[in-house]
């Protein structure tokens, strides 16, 4: 099982899309697909149209030791587990334990042979939520809205990408997936080739435009390919799973990448 964390300390930047079209694009081409919703405000959950009865994932990270397939919802073809608002006293709790950095961890290891992708939707901050999900993943996917500020956002993750490295999470990967692009637009090209300069060989070729109907879809509890499959959004997020399918072909069972590689996900770590 590969492990994504989509992430940014930015605000509106594509992360629930992401997680969500991505996860159901790659559900398209028949992979077995994992949602984790790490976010106390539960827009992922929302997105997928799932409930909060029930275990959650505030009780998958206070007792990892549940089998996460058999209280996986099933929505989109994908599973999910499910955010509620009582998730933010979980990390309270988790502040007092030894290794709270290892308790999304502990829960993956006990499905890493249910799922091909497992895609974390994390919250636009710094905490245990984005420390347990970095330290469970094989590769930090940072979404980039095309304009300059976010490109501080990008600067952040690459930094706390490092410490995690550094810490609790030796292989993890980073890259980077442009968002919201304006084709017509200077700015909005300008960004991701700086992006491109910055960080040469980990922007994916793949750029998500700028689209209502990608706006549209969570309202209404779908995919995009349930709600536009049609539409340029459903193509783009076709084209990234295509993307990260070939990625994972050419790289994904060469153990100790070298130089020209590095931040590809790689196997030798499988949760």
């Amino acid at each position: 099982m590969l492990t994504y964390a989509i992430s940014s300390q930015k605000g509106g930047v594509g992360k629930t899309t992401t997680t969500v079209n991505l996860g159901a694009a790659l559900a398209q081409q028949g992979k077995r697909v994992l949602l984790l919703d790490m976010d106390p405000q539960g827009s992922l959950t929302a997105a997928v149209g799932a409930t909060t009865d029930g275990i959650s994932m505030g009780d998958v990270l206070e007792h990892p030791e549940h089998t996460i397939n058999a209280i996986a919802q099933c929505t989109g073809g994908m599973r999910v587990i499910a955010a509620s608002p009582t998730l933010a006293s979980v990390f309270q709790v988790l502040a007092e334990m030894s290794t709270p950095a290892f308790r999304l961890s502990m829960a993956l290891r006990s499905v890493a042979d249910c799922f091909d992708y497992a895609l974390i939707d994390c919250p636009p901050a710094l905490g245990h939520a984005t420390a347990n999900a970095l330290t469970a993943s094989d590769v930090v996917l940072v979404p980039l809205q095309c304009e300059f500020l976010s490109m501080r956002g990008l600067h952040d993750m690459k930094d706390i990408t490092a410490i995690i490295q550094d810490t609790t999470n030796r292989g993890l990967k980073l890259r980077v997936l442009g968002t919201m692009f304006d084709k017509r637009t200077l700015h909005a090209n300008a960004v991701l080739q700086e992006a491109n300069r910055d960080l040469p060989g980990l922007v994916y070729q793949t750029v998500i435009p700028r689209t209502i109907r990608l706006a549209e879809a969570p309202a209404a509890g779908k995919t995009i390919f349930e709600y536009a499959p049609e539409s340029n959004g459903a193509y783009a997020y076709s084209m990234l799973a295509q993307e990260i399918l070939q990625e994972v072909t050419d790289y994904g069972t060469t153990a100790g990448n070298t130089a020209g590689t590095q931040f590809l996900p790689s196997n030798s770590r499988a949760a």
